[in-house]
């Protein structure tokens, strides 16, 4: 049978899977599962892959070695995969309690216990950890924000490996060192379509981003710990390109905001920074620190990634202002 056979029969037979799981009757012990789902226009918009998969109920499916594939423009653009998993193809759910390890486009994330929701009049998908889990991303943050331009390398102390627990054993690792990491106890991961994804962090967050320009033997990078956060990768809008697939385009974070960058230590009840506007905005009690040139204050600052600039705007409709100059023509002591 050539490999074009195997395909096409694996197909038909996940095809005549998924309408028995749509009927009365039920799997009992099926070993290598393929059940395909689909949306509205009947195209697949998610995949299950499992080992074994065995009835709970009627409907409801626990699968052994599962793998999700969720599909962009009917190409898997996304693979989770756990140790086991219950299933609901008719309303789209899925659970577990062990670790799952999800693949994306420009990302990898970890995390335990696991939900998966499907919409499908939108066509999207979310995959949450409900404990604590941590996402890598390939695309590291602009080298301006990371560096503070020319700064000094920073390396707080950090115990983000703190929550390690159970996955035969241990704790499954990302496939290689990413420069952009990201932790919380509550992580949702909203599919967007179109290459666009939605990061949502909850408690105890931590952004961790490396300084891969250092010229210095210590590894410096830059943190935002607040009490939540949003992440997006891929352009916003309809401008969107395969190039841009995979790229951190945003960052917002709320609640207890700070923000460590070599020299420099600032604090505020928000953070927002876009790719395209090249600078980080803190909002509500804004507070910063620079080591040799004190601190200022106000409801607003603005800090330019490019020149290090820092524009402090405070006062009722930010009738007061003060300009700090470019941190990078500070000279060295």
């Amino acid at each position: 049978m050539s490999n074009y056979s195997k395909i096409y029969f694996l197909f038909l037979a996940g095809s005549l899977l998924a309408r028995e799981t749509n009927s009365t009757s039920a799997i009992h012990g099926a070993f290598d599962v393929r059940i395909p789902t689909y949306d509205q226009e009947g195209r697949i918009n998610w995949e299950l892959q499992a080992k074994e998969v065995d009835t709970v109920k009627e409907g409801i499916y626990l699968a052994k070695e599962p793998k999700i594939f969720l599909l962009d423009e009917q190409r898997p653009a996304t693979i989770a995969r756990s140790n086991s998993g219950v299933f609901d193809t008719e309303k789209g759910v899925a659970n577990g309690s062990e670790y799952l390890l999800v693949e994306g486009e420009g990302f990898e994330a970890i995390g335990r216990p696991w939900t998966f929701e499907e919409d499908r009049a939108t066509s999207t998908n979310r995959l949450a950890f409900s404990e604590h889990g941590k996402i890598g991303f390939e695309e590291e943050i602009d080298s301006d924000f990371v560096k503070a331009n020319g700064g000094e390398a920073s390396n707080p102390s950090l115990d983000t490996e703190g929550n390690v627990s159970v996955f035969n054993d241990t704790e499954p690792e990302f496939s290689k060192d990413f420069p952009t990491t990201a932790y919380g106890d509550k992580i949702y991961l909203d599919d967007l379509g179109d290459g666009k994804k939605r990061f949502l962090l909850q408690k105890d967050v931590l952004i961790k981003m490396k300084d891969l320009e250092s010229n210095t033997s210590e590894e410096g990078f830059t943190t935002i710990s607040c009490d939540w956060a949003e992440i997006l990768i891929g352009k916003d809008g309809n401008d969107s390109t395969f190039d841009s697939f995979g790229m951190i385009s945003q960052i917002h974070a709320l609640g207890n905001v700070k923000l460590i960058q070599p020299l420099r230590k600032s604090s505020a009840d928000e953070l927002k920074w876009t790719e395209d506007s090249a600078q980080v905005e803190l909002l509500g009690s804004a507070k910063v620190f620079h080591k040799k040139w004190g601190e200022a204050q106000g409801e607003k600052i603005i800090i330019s990634e490019k020149n290090g600039r820092a524009e402090v705007i405070g006062g009722n409709e930010g009738r007061s202002r003060v300009l700090l100059p470019a941190l990078n023509k500070i000279k060295s002591e």
